[in-house]
């Protein structure tokens, strides 16, 4: 740690304006947690500021909003604590104003919970008298520079079992290492994570997953049991005779990173576009951490339907079953209804393009009707079949492969492309071809919706004629508008 590296804090603007605006409310203001830890690891400082304050957290939190452009919300009611979400160029960054536990920083510093968290930096020493007081009574710095986690105290997981995902968040995001002892302390206090709210036990673990190497991440969870409190069905994964199913969903989670992490080698024409697409969010979570949950839960209904025939082994309906599964999940960990119905979908949907794959050709039709089932989340579908079957067959499917190429393609060259609103409702239908009520209406329809998504009609006078040739074809009379 260098005296220099804390003083360029100075100009840092989200230091200074909370800095400033504690100054004129009459208060001390520490920074706390991350952010030091970070400057003494050599990291990047991050999106996530800690402050630890005296005085009216709200007059503070709402005068640094004026300032740096921001608005505050309340974080914490029982505590008073805010946040504060602001732009630090092209980042949104989170700023949290807390007061300080027990009254004073030495009080706050050992109500935290891991010791590279447990430092401060007072604010005032660092402006007023060009210093850098480093508030560290419990060797956080050294902790820092091995990259070592180690809890303030033992009973840091009773008083916020969360502590135990943030554990292996940490490990996984920054490359600490947990020792043999704090590990035992996790599994000995796993089964306290369910006490949690749900709420935060969901953002920690996609904070865990979306870091690189999730297979590893899920791989530590599991081996320190708190996987299993989250997800209580892949218990039975282990009961299973002769099949492995937490082996290949591990495997089917590190192939579907390794296709995300290398699409340039897959299909570089549309890189960026498909890396847009998994930079994009699915309620408040990151498709790209979605993905690899999905991933993580694909086969999940082969625990329950599995059936053994002598030698053979079969999952009939695992793909219902297993909708079912996630269907709770979703609702366990209070995901979305739109994060849940992606879900589903997936799930449910997960052996289409294998299905898609056997056949002898591969229309344009069964493409658009692909997409008109998935829409924009058959991207996804298509590179989870493709980490499938690598996590299967231990190798690249390579007719597979071509056909994911040639669907990506289509959607992007044909499906996505702009089209106008739906040609045709079914009174439309009725009036312009004298079809009464009943199935062919939505027949024609289907057809209507068919050629557009391949691109064969872009209007309504393209489409009457295209109807009408069909109905020629079917030895149907058709009445011309």
């Amino acid at each position: 740690m260098r005296k220099q590296d804390f003083l360029k804090l100075k100009n840092d603007p989200v230091v200074r304006a909370v800095y400033f605006s504690a100054k004129e409310c009459g208060s001390d203001a520490y920074l706390v947690g991350g952010v030091v830890r970070n400057v003494i690891s050599k990291l990047p400082i991050g999106c996530d500021y800690d402050f630890a304050l005296t005085g009216n957290i709200k007059n503070i939190a709402e005068r640094f909003a004026s300032l740096a452009n921001g608005s505050p919300f309340l974080l914490d009611k029982e505590i008073s604590s805010f946040r504060v979400a602001v732009k630090k160029g092209d980042t949104k960054i989170n700023v949290d104003l807390s007061p300080l536990k027990g009254g004073n920083i030495i009080a706050d510093i050992f109500a935290r919970d891991f010791t590279v968290n447990a430092m401060a930096i007072d604010l005032r020493e660092l402006f007023e008298k060009d210093k850098v007081l480093l508030i560290d009574p419990l060797a956080g710095a050294r902790h820092s520079k091995k990259r070592l986690l180690a809890p303030v105290k033992d009973d840091i997981f009773n008083n916020d079992p969360v502590r135990l995902l943030r554990a292996v968040r940490l490990s996984a995001q920054y490359g600490f290492s947990i020792n043999k002892d704090t590990e035992t302390l996790i599994k000995a206090r796993a089964h306290l994570l369910k006490t949690s709210s749900w709420e935060r036990i969901r953002d920690e673990f996609f904070a865990t997953i979306i870091c690189h190497n999730a297979s590893d991440n899920l791989k530590k969870l599991y081996a320190l049991g708190l996987l299993q409190e989250i997800f209580p069905e892949i218990i039975d994964w282990d009961r299973l005779e002769n099949y492995d199913l937490m082996s290949h969903i591990i495997k089917a989670v590190q192939e579907g990173e390794r296709i995300i992490c290398g699409i340039t080698e897959i299909i570089p024409k549309y890189e960026d576009v498909i890396l847009r697409h998994f930079d994009g969010l699915i309620g408040n979570i990151p498709r790209s951490a979605f993905f690899k949950f999905a991933m993580f839960l694909h086969d999940v209904g082969k625990a329950v339907a599995i059936k053994i025939d002598g030698e053979r082994m079969r999952f009939p309906g695992h793909e219902m079953e297993g909708e079912a599964i996630a269907k709770k999940t979703a609702k366990r960990l209070k995901l979305s209804r739109k994060a849940s119905v992606i879900l589903c979908k997936l799930i449910r949907n997960h052996h289409r393009v294998f299905n898609m794959a056997s056949m002898e050709k591969v229309s344009s039709r069964s493409k658009a009707h692909f997409f008109r089932i998935m829409d924009e989340d058959g991207i996804d579908l298509l590179f989870m079949s493709l980490a499938d079957a690598r996590a299967t067959r231990g190798g690249e499917d390579l007719e597979l492969a071509e056909l994911v190429k040639e669907v990506v393609s289509f959607y992007f060259d044909v499906y996505a492309v702009k089209k106008p609103p739906s040609l045709f409702k079914g009174n439309d239908v009725m009036n312009i071809f004298n079809i009464p009520e009943g199935i062919m209406v939505g027949k024609i329809l289907e057809k209507i919706q068919d050629a557009e998504g391949i691109g064969l009609i872009k209007n309504k006078k393209d489409a009457v004629e295209f109807i009408n040739k069909w109905l020629l074809d079917k030895s149907k009379k058709p009445v011309l508008s």
